[in-house]
């Protein structure tokens, strides 16, 4: 049986510099943050979660970093062109985390 576990929260879309890079993250809230890191699933690279993320109509399989202040969703450029968002404006966003 697989347990699954959703997570539904709105955030805004933030650039976050990285080195010569600016990445595109979905900050989730303290809440789903404490949930998610809460959650007994198997970390993968850098202690990330598995999810299966959706944003409008685009739905793609990810992972969820921890970073300081909770999880990160990196949003990639196509996704964020795709459904029209714009940093600093709030994102709907749906996460499925599965638990085997």
């Amino acid at each position: 049986m697989v347990l699954m576990v959703r997570v539904r929260f709105s955030a805004p879309l933030q650039a976050l510099p990285h080195g010569r890079a600016t990445y595109l993250v979905v900050r989730l809230p303290e809440d789903e943050s404490d949930l998610v890191d809460d959650l007994p699933v198997p970390r993968v690279g850098f202690q990330g979660v598995r999810v299966e993320a959706t944003i409008g109509t685009t739905t793609w399989k990810t992972t969820v970093f921890p970073d300081k202040e909770g999880f990160l969703l990196l949003v990639a450029r196509k996704i964020a062109a795709a459904e029209a968002l714009v940093v600093g404006e709030p994102v709907d966003v749906t996460l499925v985390v599965l638990i085997p």
